[in-house]
Formats: C-alpha cells, structure tokens, sequence
C-alpha cells in the first residue's frame, strides 16, 4: 500500500473512535507500556491533541515519579526537545499544540514514545508528513523508540523510504509488537 493511501485510511478510521472509546483504550496502552518500562530513568514524550492516544496520564504519572519527561518542541521544519517541568510551565506552541517554553540540551533519553498516523507490522511509521520525528530519531540519541497507536492504524505492510525510521516497539491497546521478535 502507498503511503498516502495508508494515511488517509488510518485518520479516516482514527476518526470514527468514539471519545471514550480513545480515552479507554489511551488507558490500556499507558498501562501496557508503564508495565513494561517504567524502569527508564528519561522519557521523550509527546502532547497528544484530538484523538491521538492520549499521553497526558503518563506524563503526569512519569512526572510524579521523578522521571525526567520531555516534550519536543516544533522550530521551524525540525523538533527540539525541552524539559516538562508542569503544565503551567507549558504554552501554545506550533499547531497549537502545548510546548515546555525552553529548550534542553540533551545527550541521551532512555525511552522516546512517538506519535504515528499509521504503522505497518515491521514498524514502519507513518506521521502527517513533514518528518519531524524521522528527523529527530535520526539526530537525536534514544535508547528505545516506542509508537503508540490503535490497532484501526495498524497495517499489514505499506511503503516506506530511506529515510523512515521504524519504531522498536509499537503498543497499542491490545498488544505490545516488537521489531526484533
């Protein structure tokens, strides 16, 4: 399946989940992934909006742990990464979308958890399409990348290029579907 294909199919179908249908399975998947690695010392996260899965629960849970919780931050065509220090010290960024208001130096994050639009079973992933994350993933230096998703989004296979990079673990509400098993 071509890529545009994929991506108008899986937010066609993202789009039909009910907002408490969302909001329980966003659950689920906090649960699954904090059950498996909440061990991590720091974590890339992401502010969800409309009906991604929801991240807001495990960032204030993670927080409350004393982990160190980052969100990324939209400069221009590229993500920097800054500290999440509470939602008060949070403000609108690009898209709307809420943003730690400095950026952070960062040498090392244990766990970066990725929004996709799509994602096939080898873990490929599809974004909107303007390879913020491709290009973070590339640059940055993350011990584990996790997508999350709903299973609506999964695909058998779909095309990919070069320059995607593909997740080591994808949870959704149902499983966790890692690359190298």
């Amino acid at each position: 399946m071509e890529k545009v294909q994929a991506r108008k199919d899986a937010l066609v179908k993202r789009n039909q989940i009910a907002a408490a249908q969302i909001s329980e399975w966003s659950a689920l998947i906090t649960e699954r992934f904090l059950a498996e690695y909440s061990g991590s010392e720091s974590y890339l996260l992401y502010h969800s909006t409309m009906n991604e899965v929801h991240t807001h629960q495990l960032i204030e849970i993670l927080y409350g742990m004393k982990k160190i919780v980052f969100l990324p931050i939209v400069n221009g065509d590229s993500l920097d990464i800054g500290v999440f220090k509470g939602w008060d010290c949070l403000s609108s960024g690009a898209f709307g979308i809420l943003e730690p208001v400095e950026c952070a130096d960062i040498k090392h994050i244990d766990i970066a958890v990725v929004p996709g639009v799509a994602f096939d079973k080898r873990l490929h992933r599809i974004g909107y399409g303007k390879g913020y994350y491709d290009r973070l993933l590339r640059a940055a230096r993350f011990g584990l990348s996790v997508g999350f998703a709903f299973e609506c989004q999964l695909f058998d296979e779909f095309d990919y290029e070069p320059h995607d990079i593909p997740m080591d673990v994808l949870v959704t509400e149902n499983y966790i579907y890692r690359r190298n098993s």
